[in-house]
């Protein structure tokens, strides 16, 4: 696994925290901001609206990613900023 990254994760906005990924781990460092997360095939238009996001982060502070082809990964912090770090398998 690679060494974990720390993400910044500006208020109301999507924020790109994984990229052409199938496997990894999100952590929320705080409990708070809550977070909202939606996915993309790696290659397609980034998310433009907040209605796309589903709630993540609900009952536990890690999120996994597990998906058959390569994906990128978004997350948007609720109303105010907030952090994340991110666990990627290495290259």
């Amino acid at each position: 696994m690679a060494d974990p990254v720390i993400i910044p994760c500006p208020a109301n906005t999507w924020t790109p925290v994984a990229i052409k990924v199938s496997t990894g781990l999100i952590h929320r460092k705080k409990s708070l901001p809550m977070y909202l997360q939606t996915y993309r095939d790696t290659g397609e238009l980034a998310p433009t609206t907040r209605d796309e996001g589903i709630p993540v982060f609900v009952n536990s502070n890690t999120a996994i990613i597990s998906a058959a082809a390569n994906i990128d990964v978004y997350l948007w912090a609720i109303d105010k900023p907030g952090e994340v770090r991110v666990d990627l398998p290495g290259e």
